[in-house]
């Protein structure tokens, strides 16, 4: 008989104990460093996580990649202020270009990914590249929820240490209202939480209240919960005035944007020289206050060329304004919605906002023109206007890759693609094909496009699947030979489709 999950769960905690104790009693040595970062390999992957059971942070990085060599010093900056912690916290990092099978098993697709393990289990990092950012989420995810804080002093400078500090007065630390303090503590990353049981500790809260203290807006709000506030409210609340109502987009607060908890944005395009720029930040300062907590507004300034492009607006468009939701519950990526009143007035602007999280908008999708010379190339070009035809309704298995002109990852694939649309361009049943994902757009529920190359395999009558081998051509070949839908035989003989699988 198979083993019961907790069977399966006891033998797997007996095994963490056994490498915890064999290692530290010298019988072997899984520490290879760089300073204080971890050398992880294949070798002593599976016992590094399981002597750090309370969580490691580890970085799948390339040699040649800039991005990695940018995040190198913080990245080793944030591991020796870690080791160097009463309880010591460790940073990894993994060549992914010498160890592939690890890279492929945690589905490493760009560089640098990075991932955090508690319990041997892996979680995506989504937090900020500086030391101090890497510091802080590691204390958040291997510390407790919430930490207590005895005096005023104490509570000044951790104030003074940072943007956002969430605090809670709980003179009972078994009320319903304490727990589910913890319990949203647990659930944010982004923010510190402390907590205090004597009233003098946090001046002027009442019993059983959050407060949160900001450097910005109104420094300081506060919630008194109820045996009845739920988790969801209380985090609504501090993910909603825990960032400034209104925020002016630069490039170096593109992360706090982009990964913060809140995942509706309004964008509003202006010209901050322009006579009209006051009246419209006044007005987009009260349009704030009506949904905070659910949306994001955000100016951005014209001089924000490339983010003004993606959105296509021209500087003789402006002012514009967008929604862009890239929290929507189908995981189809960032969707888009203008807003087509001529007048950016109050009334106008909020009933736009309700609008949309009634959901009564239809998203706005950009697409290039179709072209005849699309279809007849070795690899076929679909822009928006073409998906739904060529792809969904085109009677063909379609591995469709997703690229930005831009992107050195997509150049680097791109002979390799046209090498594979020769193989299969007399494959009946099988289309190579590739689309401008800057310049196109569509709204499908199972394709999220979060970065490129992004490749996806779309069975003729069938649910599209991310496709995430390795992409060598002989890779594509091997996964399109055990995924096609209909037989189908190359050049040379080599076969596929349903028949190859049972041959298998």
């Amino acid at each position: 008989a198979a083993p019961s999950a907790s069977m399966r769960i006891a033998r797997a905690a007996l095994l963490a104990a056994s490498l915890v104790s064999a290692a530290s009693a010298g019988l072997f040595t899984t520490e290879k460093k760089e300073g204080d970062v971890l050398i992880l390999d294949e070798e002593n992957f599976d016992t590094t996580l399981a002597t750090n059971p309370k969580g490691i942070l580890v970085e799948f990085y390339a040699p040649w990649c800039g991005h990695c060599k940018k995040l190198a010093p913080e990245f080793a900056k944030a591991a020796s202020e870690l080791v160097g912690l009463e309880e010591p916290l460790h940073l990894g990092m993994v060549d992914a270009t010498e160890e592939r099978a690890l890279a492929e098993k945690y589905g490493v697709r760009g560089f640098p990914t990075l991932k955090f393990f508690k319990n041997s289990e892996p979680a995506e990092y989504e937090g900020g590249r500086t030391a101090k950012d890497i510091v802080a989420y590691m204390k958040k995810k291997t510390g407790p929820p919430a930490t207590l804080v005895e005096s005023t002093g104490v509570l000044d400078k951790i104030k003074g240490s940072s943007d956002v500090v969430v605090t809670g007065y709980f003179p009972d630390m078994t009320s319903a209202e304490y727990k589910v303090f913890v319990e949203v503590a647990d659930r944010i990353d982004e923010y510190e939480f402390f907590y205090a049981t004597d009233k003098e500790v946090i001046p002027l809260a009442k019993a059983n209240s959050v407060v949160l203290f900001k450097k910005f807006d109104e420094e300081r709000n506060d919630l008194e919960l109820t045996a009845t506030t739920t988790a969801e409210e209380l985090k609504t609340f501090i993910t909603g005035m825990a960032v400034e109502k209104l925020t002016v987009f630069t490039q170096e607060n593109t992360k706090t944007i982009f990964r913060g908890p809140i995942k509706q944005h309004m964008l509003t395009f202006i010209d901050l020289k322009a006579d009209y720029a006051d009246e419209f930040k006044e007005t987009l300062s009260k349009v704030a206050d009506v949904n905070r907590g659910k949306m994001l507004h955000i100016i951005v300034p014209s001089t924000e060329e490339r983010v003004r492009e993606y959105f296509g607006f021209k500087d003789s468009d402006l002012p514009k304004t967008v929604i862009a939701d890239m929290g929507s519950d189908s995981g189809a990526g960032m969707k888009k919605y203008m807003f087509d009143e001529v007048e950016h007035t109050y009334e106008n602007l909020v009933a736009f906002e309700n609008e949309f999280l009634a959901g009564s908008l239809t998203p706005t999708l950009k697409s290039e023109e179709a072209k005849p010379g699309h279809l007849t190339g070795k690899v076929k070009v679909i822009t928006g206007k073409t998906f739904e035809k060529e792809v969904v309704k085109g009677g063909k298995d379609v591995l469709l890759e997703f690229y930005a002109p831009w992107c050195g990852h997509c150049k680097s694939l791109a002979p390799k693609w046209d090498e594979l649309g020769e193989k299969f361009e007399k494959a009946d049943g099988i289309m190579i094909a590739k689309m401008d994902a800057t310049a196109n757009e569509i709204d499908h529920p199972d394709i999220n496009v979060k970065g490129f190359p992004t490749i996806f395999f779309i069975p003729n009558e069938g649910e599209p699947s991310q496709y995430e081998g390795a992409r060598e051509v002989e890779d594509f070949v091997k996964f399109l030979q055990t995924h096609a839908t209909a037989p189908f035989e190359l050049e040379g003989g080599m076969k596929g489709g349903p028949g190859f699988k049972d041959e298998l």
